[in-house]
């Protein structure tokens, strides 16, 4: 019996590991998502121009890039180190409306990642601004 108990703490705490080589699909699913903003008054290019924006300017570098085979759909990933895997990273998946304007889903493995996800956010839409600021927030979104 003691044998059974052991076995069984033994396979939950191996659930809380971190998982290694955690793919992107696994990551971008309702588990991991921390907030979601919709409407941003942006479109996919002006993303990543204002993302070279902040780069020049706030010298803080976020990765954009379109999903393959898809023209409304991209991503804006952080990573702390570049071999960082998709544990460590934080995910801005971005969906092209058909007014121009995108939704946004973030996700990120670990909790707390809200400030993060405002600087990323922030990069987007106030690239000139290198500290997280929410003066861009749609104030019909906040609290969704």
């Amino acid at each position: 019996m003691k044998t059974i108990f052991a076995l069984a703490s033994l396979a939950v705490l191996a659930g809380c590991a971190t998982p290694e080589g955690l793919t992107l699909n696994q990551l971008e699913t309702d588990r991991y998502q921390v907030t979601e903003r919709r409407r941003l008054p942006i479109d996919l290019a002006g993303v990543q121009r204002n993302l070279f924006q902040h780069e020049k300017v706030c010298h803080e570098t976020y990765t954009f890039e379109m999903v393959p085979g898809e023209s409304a759909f991209g991503r804006v990933v952080y990573r702390p180190t570049p071999e960082a895997g998709w544990d460590r990273s934080v995910v801005l998946s971005l969906t092209l409306l058909h007014n121009r304007t995108i939704n946004v889903s973030a996700y990120s493995y670990y909790a707390g990642q809200m400030d993060r996800v405002h600087q990323m956010l922030t990069a987007m839409m106030k690239p000139d601004a290198c500290t997280a600021n929410t003066s861009w927030e749609n104030k019909l979104d906040v609290g969704d």
